[in-house]
């Protein structure tokens, strides 16, 4: 839709039920027989509109008849009038109106405009519209006698907006260009609300900020995600994830999400909503204090394990999030970048060595702070037998234990180790996107696997097996899941390359059967043996992160 002056895009207004209560107003009171409006066919087909100031307020006037309607907005500042004609012969005037142009200087085509095809007019409807309550009343043919229909504007301080920071598997920022594809991740379970991202990860952050609208719907471009942007790189805003406490010796670093070559937008100026994507270590970096960034360089920024940033979004020089200090504890869209990491969890783990029985389908399990989608490989090597070699690629389950904090994801890889010599140790080593994942709070190589012939699997053809207490060490099938029967197995997800085809949260991932369990699990079924080992689990991935900055 275009209007005379600087095309804008049209933003749905929020009408409410109930009428503003204006003085001397009753929205869509009767006009008495022999007034000029009794028997006028022109109607506004809201009855309020309520719009942050700043935003696009948009009302819809029923002209069956296609002559000229006078509208006339009075409020703060007195009356605007427009005239509107349809032109296009549809019946039908669109007229949307940006408050935030609206000002000295600026012409009535530039803050208002018209549906394609019709036309405005207006030689006095310029100035200010600032916060306030406005009535919008339709005239036909002319501004004499009673108006044929009103409508009451609401223009409200739009305050502060609110930020939330998301995750989604490395690489997957392109593929969230519109608000359809952000739900469509939502929904398939890879993009996660998170306060804590790994480096590597997809960073997404979601802004919800009312009275930005109109500077949007002021920039050009086909499209809300291409105004949008083009507002971001503009000279009338920025938008920064700023450090928050970057210590005694060193500058705070801001990182700039307005690089076109690095982030992806979506945008929905109707809901107030915006959202950034971006990997964290592609952004342009700059130091200093907020008004002495403008010498921004690309190169991988100095991104510290535990430091904590802090986003910031400001139009005309006006902060829409987190204003005055940094320092201070609570912001809205805060979150720590912490190294991608795993920890395997066994239930027979003692010292870094893990026991598994000479059997099929042994599960190396654990969990890792990287997002949920993303794929690990978990590779058995450094055995003196066949099959050795084993590497499995799976992705990240969007599954967390109870109670657990922060970036905490479950994977699970399946092994057949039924050929294995009784005896036979290896390596475990878990991967991702080339990056070897220990866990941070590990002093040695890793964790070492050892075949243990004394090791004894339950009877999977024996589905009600009751439980029994032996002192011989067993694999958590007899002990986690002694009623369970045998589940089936996801095909196998692993290509040429190692990297599972298809959309993270469309490609099957490789699930062990309960009964085939050799790792702690979260959940119903498992039992109080897995959710201490869970607890375990977590407490580990806590220590690791004990060295995080306090607020």
């Amino acid at each position: 839709m275009t209007g005379a002056g600087r095309p804008f895009r049209r933003v749905a207004a929020v009408a409410f039920a109930a009428a503003l209560c204006l003085p001397g107003v009753a929205l869509g009171a009767p006009v008495a027989p022999g007034d000029t409006a009794a028997d006028s066919h022109v109607a506004i087909e809201e009855d309020a509109v309520e719009q942050a100031d700043g935003d696009v307020a948009e009302f819809t006037l029923a002209v069956p008849r296609g002559e000229s309607v006078a509208v006339v907005v009075t409020g703060p500042g007195g009356d605007r009038r427009l005239t509107l004609t349809d032109a296009s012969g549809d019946g039908r005037v669109a007229l949307a109106l940006n408050s935030y142009v609206a000002g000295p200087g600026v012409t009535a085509a530039e803050v208002y405009d018209i549906g394609e095809g019709d036309r405005l007019s207006a030689d006095d409807a310029t100035g200010r519209l600032p916060a306030g309550t406005y009535r919008v009343a339709a005239y036909a043919n002319d501004t004499g006698g009673e108006p044929a229909d009103t409508a009451g504007l609401t223009l409200a301080d739009p305050g502060l907006g609110n930020a939330t920071v998301m995750v989604a598997p490395n690489g997957s920022r392109e593929r969230l260009d519109s608000p359809a594809a952000i739900r469509r991740a939502q929904d398939r379970r890879w993009l996660t609300p998170a306060d804590e991202v790994a480096v590597g990860d997809t960073f997404v952050l979601r802004l919800t900020v009312p009275g930005v609208a109109g500077a949007v719907a002021n920039e050009s471009g086909a499209t809300d995600e291409a105004r949008f942007r083009r507002l971001l790189a503009g000279p009338n805003a920025s938008l920064l994830l700023s450090e928050r406490m970057p210590g005694p010796s060193r500058l705070r670093q801001h990182l700039s999400l307005a690089a076109a070559n690095v982030t992806t937008v979506a945008a929905e100026p109707a809901n107030d909503t915006y959202y950034v994507a971006a990997d964290l270590t592609a952004l342009p970096r700059d130091y200093g204090e907020l008004h002495e960034v403008g010498g921004w360089t690309f190169g991988e920024p100095h991104l510290i394990d535990g430091n904590d940033y802090v986003p910031r979004f400001v139009v005309d020089d006006e902060h829409r999030l987190n204003p005055s200090d940094l320092y201070e504890g609570w912001r809205t869209g805060r979150f720590f970048v912490v190294q991608p990491d795993a920890t395997v969890t066994f239930p027979t783990e003692e010292d870094g060595t893990v026991a598994v029985a000479p059997a099929p389908n042994r599960t190396v399990a654990g969990w890792t702070n990287l997002a949920p989608g993303s794929t690990v490989t978990i590779r058995l090597s450094n055995a003196e037998s066949d099959p050795f070699p084993l590497t499995e690629t799976v992705r990240v389950a969007r599954e967390r234990p109870p109670g657990a904090e922060g970036a905490v994801y479950r994977f699970r890889a399946e092994f057949d180790l039924g050929g294995v010599a009784p005896g036979t140790t290896f390596d475990i080593e878990i991967r991702s996107n080339g990056t070897r994942l220990d866990p941070r709070d590990s002093w040695d190589d890793g964790y070492r696997g050892y075949v243990d012939p004394a090791l004894v699997v339950a009877d999977r053809s024996t589905p009600t097996a009751s439980p029994t207490t032996s002192a011989t060490p067993t694999d958590t099938a007899a002990s986690a899941s002694p009623t369970a029967s045998p589940t089936p197995t996801a095909p196998s997800t692993t290509t040429a390359s190692g990297t599972p085809p298809g959309d993270p949260a469309t490609t099957p991932t490789r699930t062990a059967s309960p009964t085939a369990e050799t790792t702690a699990v979260d959940g119903p079924g498992f039992g109080a043996v897995g959710a201490l080992l869970g607890a375990l689990a977590l407490a580990a991935l806590g220590a690791r992160r004990s060295g995080r900055r306090s607020p």
